[in-house]
């Protein structure tokens, strides 16, 4: 189908899909079910599996994802020549497959991983199993040859992570349609919400100073500093106090910041920013949905919401699976908030 037809045609889908998903209010249904029984019967059509509650949680998670990456698959092969923009953020889920299979090598597992199945869209030689250097010939992660040593693995992981975000950000850059501005607003809020979250956990809950934080940040550009895009609002607050919330006051994210009340000890929280840049990511993509119809932008709009509900449904699970309060759960993604629904 021809970009214009097949622009209109998934946007179409994409809006009926979205009015049965379980975002903003609809989020709250998955907090009424009682059971993982329930919770399957709610969001698939297919017969309950007869396994084990842990089993059954998996499988839950498993069929959400497949689900979702089946209706993306489908939308972006509706095009002829699907663009660029919408194949890349696939090499997201080609990278995990690659840190899931060098984890398998190094336990010297004899049997293929469970993987995210991406169909046509894969890249990598998966049926090469267990050569790793063929697995990953011919594609951009050819430079992975050889197993690393167990020290090195988490260096391997992170250079994967660098390697997929600068494909991103430069796949972006050579995007040349109308909605390119709120591609760039859509990956900046998530990546720089990210590296914010990743510097203040390294901080407070690993000690870490200045200098190894910023070897843990991603960038888009050569390196992680004053400059990058995304690890700049990261590096700015390393110096800011864990304890006083002056400085958090005045900061450009300070509407992510959890709240300050008079008489009570206060110290900044990376957990509650990282609820709310979720749910503010979620809001953007919804809002950059409606407001490009018929774009990649759209599109990828869609794709930024329905990983925000495979979020919901995994906490659905965990609140389910361990017993927790569903109020409780839903305020850990800022679905309630002040007494209402927040998404």
């Amino acid at each position: 189908m021809d970009k214009s037809g097949a622009g209109a045609f998934t946007f179409a889908k994409a809006s009926g899909n979205l009015g049965k998903s379980f975002i903003a209010d609809r989020a709250q249904i998955l907090f009424e079910q009682k059971s993982l029984g329930e919770l399957w019967s709610l969001l698939f059509k297919s017969p309950l599996p007869l396994v084990p509650e842990v089993l059954l949680a998996e499988k839950i998670e498993k069929e959400a994802f497949s689900k979702f990456f089946s209706d993306y698959a489908s939308f972006v092969s509706t095009y002829d020549k699907p663009s660029a923009i919408l194949t890349d953020q696939l090499c997201i889920y080609e990278a995990e497959n690659l840190k899931v299979i060098l984890s398998a090598l190094a336990n010297k597992e004899s049997d293929m991983p469970s993987l995210v199945d991406l169909g046509d869209f894969a890249t990598c030689h998966y049926e090469a199993w267990p050569n790793l250097a063929q697995i990953t010939a011919g594609t951009q992660f050819d430079w992975l040859k050889d197993l690393p040593s167990e020290h090195e693995q988490e260096k391997l992981e992170y250079k994967l992570d660098i390697q997929v975000v600068q494909h991103l950000w430069k796949s972006i850059q050579k995007y040349t349609g109308e909605s390119k501005e709120g591609l760039v607003r859509l990956f900046k809020e998530e990546y720089i919400i990210k590296n914010i979250v990743w510097a203040l956990r390294l901080r407070i809950y690993y000690k870490m100073d200045k200098d190894q934080i910023l070897n843990h940040l991603i960038y888009v550009n050569e390196a992680p500093n004053q400059e990058d895009p995304i690890a700049a609002p990261a590096i700015k607050i390393l110096d800011f106090p864990l304890d006083e919330i002056g400085p958090w006051e005045k900061w450009k994210y300070k509407d992510y910041v959890n709240p300050h009340f008079a008489g009570e000890i206060w110290k900044i929280d990376p957990v509650w920013i990282e609820k709310i840049g979720k749910s503010k990511l979620n809001k953007l993509a919804l809002n950059l949905f409606h407001q490009y119809p018929m774009t990649d932008c759209s599109l990828l709009g869609w794709f930024k919401i329905k990983e925000y509900e495979l979020s919901c449904i995994r906490t659905a699970v965990e609140s389910i699976r361990l017993n927790i309060n569903p109020e409780d759960a839903m305020k850990a993604l800022n679905l309630i908030a002040d007494g209402g629904i927040n998404g």
